[in-house]
């Protein structure tokens, strides 16, 4: 994979193993006890489980390989893992994590990259700690609900104040969306405020017609941002003959000079 187990990125590790070897047919190997020696087929499902353990072992860091190694099925050695890296949570880390979130700001980030942070902090956070609630289906959505509230907020209040007519809108929903759906809502509306604001820094058109909706010509026009810099494909004007301007007014050229 992209990185290996170091003892602190189990929660992602683990997943996105789950996946790897489920997508290669052996997620049975991980969670199933495994057969008994002499029983029929043992030595096919013996060979598939080396190569899964050979897996997992290539995607550990080689200074904690050697506490797992000893294992024989892939079964012992993912549940020793288990127990090892997940049973216990890092209130360090979580801590940490709970830190970066309360403080985080957009500042000079643009909007990308400050919801990118931020996602990916609450991502870490659910991976690091248990679920609270586990009474019934109704307690959990009750609880995800209110998670989903607070980070809204949280989303909303690290903006910069250009967003505050949005933030604004947005608050104002019944019911309030997800954390996914406002920062869509506020991305459609700085790209709305980019675009308006080249366009009130750009020439709508001039009396060539350079630059206007007029498609009659077969053409569209260029946009807000690029009206002033449209090419001349004509290349330089040169000036008209003698007598060219008089002649185009419907009078006659002067012969006495």
């Amino acid at each position: 994979m992209a990185f290996k187990l170091n003892g602190k990125n189990y929660p992602l590790w683990s997943r996105l193993m789950k996946v790897a070897i489920g997508g290669r047919r052996g997620y049975s190997h991980i969670v199933d006890e495994p057969p008994e020696p002499n029983s029929k087929g043992y030595r096919d499902w013996e060979e598939t489980d080396l190569v899964i353990f050979s897996w997992i072992i290539d995607n550990i860091e080689h200074d904690i390989i050697a506490d797992f190694a000893h294992h024989q099925t892939s079964k012992a050695l993912w549940d020793n893992l288990r127990i090892t890296f997940e049973s216990k949570a890092d209130s360090f880390h979580i801590y940490d994590l709970e830190d970066k979130v309360l403080y985080i700001r957009q500042g000079n980030l643009d909007l990308e990259t400050y919801y990118r942070r931020i996602h990916g902090l609450w991502i870490n956070v659910d991976r690091s700690q248990k679920q609270p609630v586990t009474c019934c289906d109704k307690g959990i959505k009750q609880f995800r609900d209110f998670t989903s509230e607070k980070r809204l907020f949280k989303f909303l209040t690290g903006l910069n104040l250009e967003y505050n007519a949005i933030r604004r809108d947005i608050l104002k929903l019944e019911p309030y969306p997800s954390v996914e759906e406002a920062y869509a809502l506020v991305k459609k509306e700085a790209t709305r405020c980019k675009i308006m604001s080249l366009a009130s820094s750009s020439p709508i058109g001039d009396a060539t017609g350079v630059g206007s909706t007029d498609t009659s010509s077969g053409e569209i026009g260029y946009g807000f941002g690029a009206q002033r810099d449209r090419p001349n494909r004509n290349g330089p004007q040169r000036p008209p003959p003698a007598g060219a301007a008089a002649h185009q007014a419907g009078g006659k050229p002067d012969k006495s000079k």
